[in-house]
């Protein structure tokens, strides 16, 4: 087996809409092989236009690349038939694939080996077409509602039985196993901690400084945040405090209502979506970060905070608590504002007592170069198996 491998990353989802942080993962995951292990990488992607979309798309740019100095990213539009029924947008998608999957064979050659990112409907067109031109397939999933759709199971089949099966955390392997039968093996989303990495910028005036980094949408709960430092600034309870969102997204509104209504915009400040080192500014600062999601198969943030050496509040949302324990964080219950407010309390009553040396450690098990290494190990031993 050559020492240089090739490895054709097709994701699901790909932050070119609105939303800038979905799927941000997949391009960190990218640039982390290309740095790190002898590995030439790049991207396909189907950027499916939803209905309204409809009058636009013929004047639409169907074909372009996201380019990088690590890799680049091979873009297809196409129409989402989503309302001509499942298995038709699933067939669909697949042919786009394809086509573009051929399209980049002309200009790179056969990759050796395809790693698609969601079972469906990227995973089935990955097996599709790995199974088709004789290429290893390694699939790493990031959600499980689909698993539950009875329409998608004759294509989650054929993902099992023709691929390497990963995914990103254990709970979500525990999910996979307890609700749907299927095994798994783990791939940790990857975090560029380096950005991360900076020594600590403490404020010795006696604010005690809160963080939320997320994309807001429906179910990361910040009004949960809100709510709890209201019960802890009406009991006096954390002195002095601030409160910085970090992210935007259609829920951003539910939370600036909530902010209003509880009159803290005094001390909640929304400053949008930032950079990775913008945002690790606002980490170096902090004194804690909030997690407040109502259910999470991973968490990037929380690995994020790790480290630039600070410690986490959060919920019980499943998959922080995989790499989460006690010298790092506190925990509350989900949706239970009141809980959450107690958990605040505990980390302000431990300020100053972590072990930053060990919160980055717990970041390091999912640093570039770990996961990196992890998934090029993988890919070998898929070759030889193939």
């Amino acid at each position: 087996m050559k020492e240089r491998l090739h490895v054709l990353v097709i994701p699901t989802w790909y932050p070119n809409g609105k939303d800038k942080l979905i799927g941000i993962y997949h391009k960190t995951f990218c640039k982390a092989l290309a740095q790190n292990c002898d590995v030439d990488v790049n991207m396909l992607y189907i950027d499916r236009q939803g209905v309204r979309q409809l009058p636009k798309y013929p004047f639409m740019k169907k074909r372009y690349d996201d380019v990088y100095e690590e890799y680049t990213v091979y873009i297809r539009r196409m129409m989402s038939l989503s309302k001509l029924g499942y298995k038709v947008q699933v067939q669909a998608y697949t042919k786009t694939v394809e086509k573009l999957f051929k399209e980049y064979v002309k200009k790179h050659g056969k990759p050796d080996v395809l790693h698609a990112h969601v079972a469906v409907p990227a995973g089935y067109a990955a097996a599709y077409i790995g199974k088709k031109y004789g290429i290893p397939v390694m699939v790493t999933e990031h959600a499980f509602r689909h698993f539950s759709y009875p329409e998608a199971k004759e294509y989650v089949d054929f993902v099992m039985k023709n691929t390497r099966f990963t995914c990103v955390s254990e709970y979500l392997r525990t999910m996979l196993k307890e609700n749907h039968g299927i095994s798994s093996e783990i791939l940790a989303n990857v975090v560029d901690t380096s950005v991360f990495s900076k020594p600590k910028k403490p404020c010795d005036d006696g604010v005690f400084r809160l963080v939320t980094v997320s994309a807001l949408r429906p179910g990361k709960c910040v009004d949960d945040t809100i709510k709890a430092l209201k019960i802890l600034r009406d009991k006096n309870e954390i002195g002095e405090f601030e409160f910085t969102v970090v992210g935007n997204g259609e829920a951003e509104y539910i939370y600036r209502q909530a902010m209003d209504e509880l009159d803290m915009n005094d001390v909640v400040n929304f400053v949008g979506r930032k950079t990775p080192e913008e945002a690790s500014e606002y980490l170096s600062r902090a004194d804690t970060l909030v997690i407040a999601s109502n259910i999470e198969t991973f968490g990037i943030p929380a690995i994020e905070a790790l480290a630039a050496g600070v410690p986490v509040v959060t919920t019980r949302c499943k998959g922080p608590e995989g790499f989460l324990d006690e010298k790092c964080a506190e925990f509350c219950e989900i949706e239970n504002p009141e809980d959450l407010a107690r958990a605040i309390k505990r980390m302000y009553d431990r300020k100053g007592t972590f072990d930053e040396d060990y919160l980055r450690l717990v970041a390091d098990r999912f640093g570039s170069k770990s996961i990196a290494e992890q998934a090029y190990a993988m890919y070998k031993e898929l070759i030889i198996g193939k």
